[in-house]
């Protein structure tokens, strides 16, 4: 057999073997992880990051090793009752975080609020040991939040001057952050908009005040209308920046 037909021959032998023995060229693709999906929301509490699960996967205040059982001793820290409904979110040397869901929400002055939160930190002069002593830094009432990032959280109502019309959905959108008492129009942005045959699911920020400073005497309700695809009928609006989500009512 000539020379140029002998390797033909081989090379055509070699790649039917590697096809056999499945040694060929992988698929694209083949060996890449899946792409990743779409992140968790995050949330807050007093500005705090917490878990959106932290209720059902977060260790029992009663399991506090001696470091935060200290910072419950700290100066200005209140009594806490009942360390098994108290969820620990962070516990060091420096610091301790704890969080309590009620048993159903609490009318705070204007707003209602649905946990209750506690942060200790070390600070000031050193104390006895050499280290600062333990001092309250944030207590209180608390929604778990989403985290909108630049945008300011508000607070949802159905505007009882305008019930809902066609496609439109009024609202009243109450800006939390210090904005010296100004109307949020013009700042209002909806971030997350879900429908479906059974609910309406908003997200709703706004955007910060301009200017440095801006005093917290309080912020009036800001007419807002959201465009549905479709009249809202009997689907209820949910606002979704709150964990767990809360239907949006009347004031």
């Amino acid at each position: 057999m000539p020379h140029d037909h002998v390797v033909q021959y081989v090379k055509r032998t070699v790649a039917l073997l590697l096809l056999v023995a499945g040694c060929g060229t992988p698929p694209a693709g083949a060996g890449k992880p899946p792409p990743a999906g779409p992140a968790e929301p995050a949330y807050t509490c007093h500005e705090q990051p917490i878990p959106p699960d932290i209720m059902s996967t977060g260790r029992p205040a009663t399991q506090l090793g001696p470091d935060g059982r200290a910072a419950l001793k700290g100066q200005e820290v209140r009594e806490v009752g009942d360390l098994a409904k108290w969820r620990i979110v962070e516990e060091t040397g420096e610091r301790l975080a704890i969080i309590k869901e009620f048993d159903g929400p609490q009318q705070r002055w204007t707003t209602s609020v649905t946990h209750d939160f506690l942060m200790v930190e070390r600070f000031g002069p050193p104390d006895a040991d050499g280290r600062p002593s333990w001092h309250l830094r944030s207590s209180g009432g608390c929604n778990l939040q989403r985290d909108l990032g630049d945008l300011g959280v508000a607070e949802l109502t159905l505007d009882p001057a305008k019930p809902p019309s066609g496609n439109a959905l009024h609202l009243l959108v109450t800006e939390r952050a210090c904005a010296g008492g100004r109307s949020a129009n013009g700042r209002i942005r909806v971030v997350l908009l879900e429908e479906s045959d059974r609910d309406v699911r908003l997200v709703i920020g706004v955007a910060r005040a301009p200017g440095d400073f801006h005093n917290c005497k309080g912020n009036p309700a800001t007419p807002y209308t959201v465009e549905l695809s479709r009249p809202l009928g009997d689907r209820v609006p949910y606002d979704t920046g709150l964990h767990p989500m809360r239907e949006i009512v009347k004031p």
